[in-house]
């Protein structure tokens, strides 16, 4: 067809070139062809025009092309701008928004092209359009997966490379550039080049196990070192497949690298901290063993319970010993400090007490031999140890105690609760020289408790937000608080536990070890003061088997 003002081109007659044009335009459905007179103005129509904008022939016959442009774009003189360009160039390209009748903008690919007359005048405009809105929002998509996928990559520290066998050309992904410490433009060399990041020690045999999948066509996974520019290490975790051409035959090697250098050290923690927890399980046995006596007449209860630096391998310790005659020997002890070399020390010096005591050395021998033991074994000069030893005469009726700087032990027997006077000397590894350690000896009778414990029990504070210590006077007050009622033995302990910790206000900062052990032969184990000015019944009760061991 021929728009208004638009002769036919020469060579041939103006009705045939006009009618095999409107023939080859209106056969185009995808693209918008019409022609613009020299001022712009829309000189024919076609059906893709109509699809594509939503005007009708009629509609936008005469009207200037500038009603295609969104409006913003209209104002700052777009179209004159392109029509000015095709008539210097000879040709316009772009692409850009545009608006249909309806409004709806959409995003098209434009070419305007000059028509010039045998003199070089501009005689008006070829104007073509595609609706290319899929095409953007394709390359959106693809844009959002690409960036994706780098996301995911960075996160996961996961890399990608894709060796051709054909040009022996490496190219690999953003995230395995950061992995090699390689610029971020970098992103293809040779094999060999690619090889040269990989640590000497590792390169044979990474270079091995990837020409060979290559050759074979088999799947690979291998761990290998690579060395960035600085000169860091990082370990790299490798897998990947072989893909074949149309003819069977290997083309590519497509593989995935992940940075697993903090993941192996991660393992390696892990190892060693499953190994340090064996060790502190085995040294915990080694300090708190289950306990139990032969013995009919007594009844042996034991609690222990971490401080708030769990982590930490506490470093109390205690025992208990059936001698020959019938004496019952106890031990309780905290070496100062935290942590394996410190329980290590107190599981040698429970070994230690055990063998003296088997052996018959008093108790001034026997700390002096501890005190050696302490200052052979412990892993500085700093570290001390505070230590509780008594020993229950056959006939229970009498208790020698040697302190060593450690807190006394309660004792409850006739409606009272007080601390056992007895001389202490200092704790073990405070003098050079040694010591002369002496023993009290306390006359109990037939009914009695002997509370033992580490100082972690009296050290927390007196009530929440206070500044005073709970101390042993309130541990007495509670003991005999608790003992006021009929009370069994894990209730007492469980009790003064609760107690220390509520006025605490939490978990206390150190260990607890106790190790109580009665003499009070009444039904079902319970223990009661005789109120005031009743008869000690239990006195006259026959002596029957108590249970022992450790509970808690």
């Amino acid at each position: 067809m021929t728009a208004p003002g638009i002769d036919g081109q020469a060579g041939g007659s103006p009705e045939v070139t006009a009618e095999q044009f409107r023939l080859l335009v209106e056969q185009v459905k995808d693209y918008a062809i019409f022609l613009l007179d020299p001022e712009g103005r829309v000189a024919s129509w076609n059906h893709g025009a109509e699809r594509i904008t939503g005007y009708s022939a009629a509609e936008i016959l005469g009207r200037h092309f500038a009603c295609f442009y969104p409006p913003e774009d209209a104002a700052a003189g777009k179209p004159a701008k392109a029509l000015g360009s095709a008539t210097r160039t000879g040709r316009y390209q772009e692409r850009g928004w545009r608006v249909r009748k309806d409004g709806e903008r959409y995003f098209a690919q434009v070419s305007i092209t000059a028509l010039l007359d045998e003199h070089g005048e501009p005689r008006g405009f070829a104007k073509i359009t595609r609706d290319s809105t899929g095409d953007l929002q394709a390359e959106r998509t693809l844009r959002e997966r690409e960036q994706q996928l780098a996301e995911a990559q960075a996160v996961a520290k996961l890399g990608s490379f894709e060796w051709d066998l054909t040009t022996d050309r490496v190219t690999w992904s953003p995230e395995l550039a950061r992995i090699y410490g390689l610029h971020p433009a970098s992103s293809s060399a040779s094999f060999d080049g690619f090889l040269r990041q990989i640590h000497p020690d590792d390169r044979a045999a990474v270079t091995g196990t990837v020409r060979r999948a290559a050759e074979t066509g088999m799947p690979f996974r291998l761990e290998g070192r690579v060395v960035r520019p600085t000169g860091e290490p990082r370990l790299v975790a490798s897998w990947g497949e072989v893909a074949r051409n149309e003819q069977g035959r290997p083309s590519r090697v497509l593989g995935v690298c992940q940075d697993v250098t903090e993941l192996r050290q991660h393992e390696e923690q892990l190892a060693e901290a499953y190994a340090r927890e064996e060790l502190s399980r085995r040294l915990q046995s080694g300090l708190l063993p289950s306990l139990s006596l032969r013995s009919s007449t007594l009844w042996l209860r034991t609690r222990y319970q971490p401080g708030q630096e769990r982590a930490l391998l506490g470093a109390d310790f205690f025992d208990a010993l059936d001698l020959p005659d019938g004496t019952v020997a106890l031990l309780i002890g905290d070496v100062a400090g935290h942590g394996p070399d410190e329980a290590a020390v107190g599981v040698a010096l429970r070994a230690a007490w055990r063998a003296l005591v088997l052996t018959g050395h008093g108790a001034g021998e026997l700390l002096n031999g501890l005190d050696q033991v302490l200052v052979r074994e412990r892993p500085s000069v700093e570290v001390f140890t505070t230590l509780c030893c008594a020993w229950i005469s056959p006939d229970r009726s009498r208790i020698t105690v040697a302190l060593a700087g450690h807190p006394p032990p309660l004792l409850a027997r006739g409606g009272t609760v007080e601390a056992v006077t007895a001389p202490t000397g200092p704790a073990l590894g405070i003098h050079d020289d040694g010591y002369l350690w002496e023993p009290g000896v306390v006359e109990v009778g037939d009914a009695w408790t002997l509370l033992c414990y580490t100082d972690g029990l009296v050290e927390g504070l007196a009530a929440p937000g206070s500044v005073e210590r709970f101390g042993i006077d309130g541990l007495v007050e509670e003991v005999a608080r608790l003992l006021g009622a009929p009370t069994e033995l894990d209730e007492l302990l469980d009790g003064v536990l609760e107690v220390v910790h509520a006025a605490n206000g939490g978990d206390l900062s150190d260990d607890v070890a106790i190790v109580c052990l009665s003499r009070c032969p009444r039904t079902a184990g319970r223990l009661a003061a005789p109120a005031a000015g009743q008869p000690d019944l239990a006195a006259a009760l026959p002596e029957r088997q108590l249970p022992t061991g450790q509970l808690g």
